[in-house]
């Protein structure tokens, strides 16, 4: 009989004492059985009257356990390693990129991978996967699907599940690009006066002037108070942002650190942005004293200068299908060649950075009221607009160097 002791590997016999070979012998019954302690520990094996299953099914489980395969977990799915990563990596996510990764999954990842075992997917598979996404989904989106189903695979094959993690093997070909997306893009003047006469009166005007106004982030905005304005100088200090997480299925808001220690920031008010912060204090006083008002609001939000009608934070997602409503109304009215893009509060924070950009503001100022980290990161979202500027100084350029008219009979005249 096959053992194997202190590191010693015995040759199996059969009946008759002829070996058989590692792993192999001849039970009292007339089987045949091929047993192993494997890598990590667990004793395998398999018994069968027939000598030549047992060695095919010996020289799999070993090629496995030598590709450091788990062969215990190989009828796991791609959903189940899925739940996996997620109960260990969505503790260090943002509520918002959650919120972003599971409607993602659901919608992108789920429908062709949940059902396959994760050591039945190949590069192939996901090959012909990422080339169906891309007809549906934007590069964004699909950058993010590949992340995660990159990292749920990294953690079956940390676990010795699969051999390697086919994500690795593949190279998902992007989209041809524009020089700049439309996510960037502003509103033209006469767009943003569109806009604006369209949600005059409108409860969320003050805040969407305050936002076009000053760049800030949604989050930024949701969490000032009253005291984090400073009227002598006329600055508002960015220190926190307004959150949501997940608890028991429902979304939850508090309040915590900005998105990255560049965003605690001071920033100057201009005459429209403090005019919409003096015109919010006075709707904040109406909406704390009017009946429909949330009496039992956590005092985290109560001092929020910004809320909905009942005194409550204010949810992203209302704000921007109000400024969607208003995109719908306005265009119209217009012609199609006229239509605005889509806008959302984020595209408030582009249009802020453009005003910036065309009232000659240096782009590291503007990077400063943005919050990024550094430079580079602003010219690299508004490349468009200092390609732009190179052009137009480029004109005057040309302008400052007045033509010569050179005729062919000087050019000869000039060779000889």
């Amino acid at each position: 009989m096959n053992t194997q002791k202190e590191g010693r590997i015995i040759m199996g016999k059969d009946l008759k004492g002829r070996e058989l070979g590692t792993y192999l012998s001849q039970r009292k019954d007339g089987r045949y059985q091929a047993r192993f302690t494997n890598r990590f520990g667990e004793r395998i094996e398999t018994k069968s009257k027939s000598l030549k299953e047992v060695k095919e099914w010996l020289k799999e489980e070993r090629a496995k356990d030598d590709l450091k395969v788990n062969a215990k977990h190989c009828t796991d799915t791609f959903e189940v390693w899925y739940f996996r990563w997620k109960s260990i990596a969505f503790v260090d996510l943002a509520p918002n990129t959650q919120e972003q990764y599971e409607w993602i999954y659901d919608n992108c990842i789920a429908p062709s991978l949940k059902n396959i075992r994760v050591v039945d997917i190949t590069e192939f598979t996901l090959d012909s996967f990422f080339q169906t996404l891309k007809k549906k989904y934007s590069d964004k989106t699909i950058d993010n699907a590949k992340n995660i189903i990159s990292q749920t695979l990294e953690k079956s094959r940390e676990a010795h599940c699969i051999p390697y993690n086919p994500v690795t093997m593949i190279k998902v070909k992007k989209k041809k690009k524009e020089l700049f997306s439309d996510e960037v893009l502003a509103l033209t003047i006469k767009q943003q006066q569109m806009l604006f006469n369209y949600l005059n009166g409108h409860f969320y005007y003050n805040l969407y002037v305050f936002l076009l106004t000053t760049g800030l982030r949604y989050g930024e905005v949701g969490a000032l108070t009253i005291n984090d304005f400073d009227m002598k100088s006329r600055t508002v200090h960015i220190t926190k942002s307004l959150k949501k997480n997940k608890i028991d299925g429902k979304y939850q808001y508090y309040i915590g650190d900005t998105k990255t220690p560049s965003s605690v920031r001071e920033i100057p008010l201009n005459d429209v942005a403090y005019e919409a912060f003096q015109q919010q204090i006075v709707l904040k006083q109406r909406v704390e004293k009017s009946i429909y008002a949330d009496r039992h609001v956590s005092s985290e939000f109560k001092n929020l200068l910004f809320t909905t009608p009942y005194n409550t934070p204010m949810p992203n997602q209302t704000l921007n299908s109000v400024l969607a409503s208003a995109r719908e109304q306005i265009n119209f009215q217009l012609d199609e060649k006229d239509y605005l893009l889509p806008v959302s509060v984020h595209r408030l924070r582009h249009t802020f950075a453009t005003r910036c950009f065309e009232a000659g503001i240096p782009m590291v100022v503007i990077s400063k009221y943005l919050g990024h980290a550094n430079v580079t990161i602003t010219e690299k979202i508004y490349v468009h607009l200092l390609q732009d500027h190179i052009e137009s100084q480029n004109d005057k350029l040309n302008a400052a160097y007045p033509k010569q008219h050179i005729t062919k009979e000087q050019i000869l005249l000039d060779m000889n």
